[in-house]
């Protein structure tokens, strides 16, 4: 079988034989390219900062920039006229799939994370502040709701959303359209099946806090519950949500690829990592393995992952009044 020459991969060049010559000239103008760049954003930066010793680790932080901004230098020159993460089966270039399905998976951490937060805070803080049959409510709903496999009950009503769409098909004559709304439901559903794990926690944490000794002479001055809440309770348990939702966003983005993997995530139409991952899954039991569309995927979700975890940690040390 015959493949034809891409249009775009070394295109410029007379002949193939070249063409590694050719990479490896571009890359070592990007690497100076990018070197000088940070040297004009690192170099003004120390001599402002002089030799005052301080506990931050400033090497730590240069050479983590200048490795960002060779990374992408080199990753600009070349994907002008090379794919630098190869191709799909009909020519589609990975990298610009693979940077199309960030979109998708900050959308659906960010917005599954945001209607997680109110449900679990409130619930979780009333239950742990107020006790008796609050608590006892609240218990019973994230208990019942606990009961039911996670995948299963997120699985079940993605299908549903597919079987409004099917009969009603009307209403979404738009491959857009369809893919949007559903897109949307699952963020809905994502956020209404993961509030659990968060109100338990800010239950427990309610429970103890409750009973220092600033919340009860608060009770004793006649302080209200609302300012009571907002006032002591609700800073002392903000560490906990915020790592909890960091880890939410992960999940949910490691979530979507998992449910888009077995067909029931967004629209096969709509990039995402899970949608590459489906695609490619075929192309993984050939003789001659195509292993490049998943290993993008894969280094790209890393990415995302480790950079909403690491940035996390600075948030909760930052807001732990603990730390102050």
């Amino acid at each position: 079988r015959d493949y034809p020459r891409l249009k775009v991969a070394g295109a410029h060049l007379e002949n193939e034989e070249g063409k590694s010559a050719d990479i490896v000239q571009r890359s070592f103008y990007a690497v100076l390219v990018a070197l000088f760049l940070s040297a004009l954003l690192i170099a003004p930066h120390y001599w402002l900062k002089g030799r005052h010793s301080d506990s931050f680790p400033w090497l730590t932080a240069y050479a983590t920039l200048t490795v960002l901004i060779v990374l992408s230098c080199w990753v600009l020159m070349l994907g002008q006229v090379y794919h630098v993460f190869g191709t799909d089966k009909v020519g589609g270039d990975i990298m610009y799939q693979s940077i199309k399905a960030v979109r998708t998976g900050v959308l659906i951490g960010t917005l599954a994370t945001l209607l997680t937060m109110p449900l679990a805070i409130v619930l979780g803080i009333s239950a742990g502040y107020f006790k008796g049959w609050v608590d006892d409510v609240v218990q019973y709903i994230y208990t019942t709701l606990n009961s039911i496999p996670g995948i299963l009950l997120i699985a079940a009503s993605v299908l549903l959303i597919d079987v409004y769409i099917e009969t009603h098909a009307d209403q979404f004559n738009l491959v857009a359209v369809r893919a949007d709304f559903k897109f949307l439901a699952l963020c809905f559903i994502l956020g209404m099946t993961s509030w659990t794990g968060l109100c338990r926690l800010l239950r427990a944490e309610t429970l103890k806090v409750s009973q220092l000794e600033y919340v009860q002479a608060a009770h004793t001055f006649g302080v209200s519950h609302v300012r009571t809440i907002f006032r002591h309770i609700l800073p002392n348990v903000m560490h906990i949500v915020l790592i909890s939702l960091v880890l939410d966003f992960s999940g949910f983005v490691l979530a979507e690829a998992v449910l888009s993997y077995i067909g029931v995530g967004v629209d096969p139409s709509m990039n995402s990592w899970g949608n590459m991952i489906n695609e490619a899954r075929a192309e993984l039991s050939r003789g001659d393995v195509v292993w490049w569309p998943v290993s993008a995927a894969f280094v790209m979700m890393f990415t995302l992952v480790l950079a909403a975890n690491l940035f996390s940690d600075r948030v909760r040390d930052a807001f732990d009044p603990r730390f102050r």
